[in-house]
């Protein structure tokens, strides 16, 4: 244990969900140490998921454009600062260099867990005897300097103005005050991706059911989008490609229940509170990135293939898809009336 802990760093580069589970590692270093200045070093893009975030004091940016040059002046600022601890949350080549250049006091680094996770996806041998959320094995990297998890899940700060904005859209789109479905149909892989036409046949019976449907996504959610509008007569409001990350994380705030595929998106909706229904076929929940909420779901089947990976790909070993095409539209319903009925 250090004998003082004054400033610290947190270096963890993307993506969205990553980001949104250290938010519970942040909380609870102030916590322990509310005096202690605690700054993050984060990708260009991700910047306003820890823009507003009152634990954190400093942020530094990292721009891909900027290369390898970008990464010297990074670590050659942090070396002047002189931190006491250097959190690699990330642990890839690039956190290696800076955190061997960047003069910290103390280092301490994210276990990855690659042979488990090779062994249950190439060979199906599961060493995974206890399942633990990723963000709590975020915060054990932490343990070395006394830090402990205060039991109160992971969150993301939406800026006021911007709940206010999402509240003057959904006001425009007509859907004002009503319990509304949120469907986030996209994935950064295709293998991780339900199919665009179940979510729109989703979209058709929660319409039956007067339930209001929302789809929001990156732009290339926006064709997807559009089918679900057609396929419900125009009802559903389609918002995707058409937000900010935290535009989004305001809609997911005040929905009943969000459908999801295992991505980003899942975690920024449960960091507000909304539960979930997610939905997985190549990955599993051993690898700790799953719903943590009590009234959350998950859908999934049950297959000797299953998991075949930890991030996703664009194709499928076996060739037939199976963990994904055989999630009906009614396995997937159900879980959401489930939810929504709580």
């Amino acid at each position: 244990m250090p004998k003082s802990v004054n400033k610290i760093l947190i270096f963890r580069l993307s993506s969205i969900g990553d980001i949104i589970l250290t938010s519970a590692l942040v909380r609870c270093l102030k916590n322990k140490y509310p005096h202690a200045r605690i700054d993050f070093v984060i990708k260009k893009q991700f910047y306003q998921l820890v823009e507003s975030n009152p634990n954190i004091n400093n942020i530094y940016v990292v721009d891909k454009n900027q290369g390898f040059d970008g990464l010297k002046r990074l670590t050659k600022e942090l070396k002047d600062e002189s931190y006491d601890v250097f959190l690699d949350i990330h642990k890839n080549l690039r956190s290696m260099y800076v955190r061997n250049f960047s003069g910290a006091k103390h280092v301490y680094t994210f276990r990855k867990q690659v042979i488990k996770r090779t062994l249950l996806t190439t060979f199906g041998i599961n060493l995974y005897f206890k399942i633990k959320p990723v963000f709590l094995r975020y915060i054990e990297v932490a343990r070395h300097i006394g830090v402990e998890y205060d039991g109160k899940g992971t969150e993301i700060f939406i800026p006021e103005h911007v709940r206010v904005e999402i509240a003057s859209r959904l006001k425009q789109a007509g859907i004002e005050g009503k319990p509304y479905v949120v469907l986030c149909p996209g994935a950064s892989f295709k293998n991780k991706q339900w199919l665009p036409e179940r979510f729109a046949e989703l979209a058709k019976r929660l319409f039956e059911e007067q339930h209001p449907v929302v789809i929001v996504g990156g732009k290339q959610e926006e064709e997807i989008g559009k089918k679900i509008v057609l396929d419900t007569n125009g009802k559903a409001v389609n918002l995707a490609g058409k937000l900010s990350l935290l535009e989004s994380g305001a809609v997911l705030a005040n929905a009943r229940v969000v459908v999801v595929n295992d991505t980003g998106m899942l975690m920024m909706a449960e960091s507000q509170g909304t539960p979930v229904v997610g939905i997985y076929g190549p990955t599993a929940k051993w690898f700790g990135f799953y719903p943590i909420l009590p009234a959350s779901q998950t859908v999934e089947v049950d297959l000797r293939c299953r998991p075949c990976t930890k991030m996703g790909s664009n194709t499928c070993p076996k060739k037939h898809w199976k963990c994904m095409n055989e999630i009906s539209t009614s396995m997937v319903y159900d879980k959401v009336i489930s939810v929504i009925s709580k």
